[in-house]
């Protein structure tokens, strides 16, 4: 989906739907993934990386109209400080959970 603005842009789209399972956000600049991660309506977050949607080690959820209306944390509430489960890369290379991988080409500006 092709838009103009800003991060606030995108995530007001992507809020603006019955759905919000899984997303994610790829940038080098954090104000604009800790702008994601704390205004996205998510139950499942990635921040440089591919969003597959699923984490096996962590119950399955979702809001809106999304699996079953709980963000993936629900049941691990006590041990994390929000209620989206988010997975950030700070490595350069994409290194996937569960034997997936993802080629992601960048342009040096």
């Amino acid at each position: 989906l092709e838009y103009e603005g800003g991060i606030e842009r995108a995530v007001e789209i992507q809020n603006d739907t019955d759905y919000g399972l899984a997303g994610a956000v790829i940038s080098e600049d954090y104000r604009q993934i800790n702008y994601y991660r704390d205004h996205a309506e998510l139950g499942l977050a990635y921040g440089n990386l591919p969003c597959i949607g699923a984490e096996v080690q962590l119950p399955f959820g979702g809001v809106k109209k999304s699996g079953n209306g709980n963000p993936s944390a629900r049941e691990i509430v006590e041990t994390v400080t929000d209620r989206t489960a988010w997975t950030l890369n700070n490595a350069t290379d994409i290194e996937m959970a569960q034997g997936l991988s993802a080629d992601i080409e960048t342009t040096d500006e």
